[in-house]
């Protein structure tokens, strides 16, 4: 009894369904329309980008030596030249002190070398010695020179690689990362800090390379920022990066940013529109009354019978919501808008609402 009861259940439901598939056939898909007007359409390029810049550098340790003094913090504003930390210089300082020792011995033993072969010179020419003692005696007044000259330039490495203990930023920026801790041993190369200075940056922006044959330098880009989301930036093209990525199929185009930007950070995302024309009083169509993709696209006119007509259409540039019609529609035509899925040429109809406003002429 109870397999009877579950049998007539999922007849009843499958009877219902059915009808009402027929009764909508019959009756034709509630739609609502929209009306073909004009208006400008502004041709652009959409695509993501972040904020990037070049002034930015990592400090790293140029000698093996802990790190004594870490002498900025993150988010600090640093100045060229300005020290950001300081390593353990004892073993540098005593390096220098040995060739300073070094370099004082060589001099006295130059000096009394040179003494010696003055001496010798005015004993040769007064005939009370051998001119081969006098050559010896220049010879090594020559060599104990060479020695002191070398003296000196270990002396002066050996200065600048005690300096090389104080770590200085080579531009003025601000700190965006402390890589390692007072205390820390470091080794020769070991990131210390990295500095941006973000007065000069940029947007990156990631364009696909079917889009790439549109942009060119000099565009205006409209820019709004995830962190500012009401507030909109007018960029230009200012570079075009040469090159396609492999894997994302896609160049990169750096904007310039307008001088009176909000505070910015490096990474932030932004969304952008690179203008690439404009058309004055274009017939224009609303982006969801389309059909289908690329040059078969189409819209759903109502015929006088209450079905539909599947016209395709040739189409100019879109902005976010409208597309141009070149041809297959004209001005005050109506469109079944938004488009319901699944809508097939000669579908009955039933229009729900008054026609909806079109486009702004």
């Amino acid at each position: 009894m109870r397999r009877w009861l579950v049998l007539i259940a999922i007849l009843m439901l499958m009877g219902g369904v059915l009808g009402r598939v027929l009764w909508v056939s019959w009756r034709g898909r509630d739609v609502t329309l929209a009306t073909v007007g004009t208006g400008r359409i502004v041709a652009a390029v959409y695509a993501t980008g972040r904020v990037d810049c070049d002034d930015r550098a990592t400090l790293r340790a140029r000698v093996a030596a802990p790190l004594t003094a870490l002498l900025v913090g993150p988010g600090q504003e640093v100045t060229e030249g300005q020290v950001v930390a300081r390593q353990d210089a004892s073993a540098a300082h005593l390096a220098t002190e040995r060739a300073a020792g070094e370099l004082d011995a060589a001099r006295a033993s130059f000096a009394q070398a040179q003494d010696e072969a003055t001496r010798s010179e005015k004993l040769v020419r007064d005939g009370l010695l051998a001119e081969d003692a006098w050559v010896k005696a220049r010879e090594r007044a020559r060599e104990l020179a060479a020695q002191m000259a070398a003296m000196e330039t270990a002396v002066r490495i050996a200065r600048e690689q005690e300096s090389w203990t104080e770590i200085g930023s080579p531009l003025a920026g601000t700190v965006t990362a402390i890589l390692h801790r007072t205390g820390d041993p470091l080794r020769e190369g070991d990131e210390v800090v990295t500095v941006i200075n973000l007065s000069n940056g940029y947007v990156r922006v990631g364009v696909d390379e079917r889009d790439a044959g549109r942009v060119a330098l000099g565009q205006q880009v409209r820019m709004v920022f995830d962190a500012y989301p009401g507030k909109l930036l007018l960029g230009k093209v200012w570079r075009l990066v040469p090159a396609v990525d492999r894997l994302t199929k896609s160049t990169d185009v750096l904007v310039s940013l307008p001088a009176d930007r909000p505070p910015l950070q490096l990474d932030f995302t932004v969304t952008v529109n690179i203008v690439t024309g404009a058309v004055e009083d274009a017939v224009v169509v609303p982006r969801d009354a389309l059909d289908g993709a690329g040059a078969g696209k189409a819209a759903f006119v109502p015929r006088p019978d209450g079905r539909v007509e599947r016209r395709v259409l040739e189409l100019g540039p879109c902005d976010e919501d409208r597309c141009q019609v070149l041809s297959g529609l004209a001005k005050g035509e109506r469109v079944v808008a938004p488009l319901p899925a699944g809508l097939k040429d000669g579908e009955r109809i039933v229009v729900t609402t008054p026609p909806a406003a079109g486009p702004r002429s």
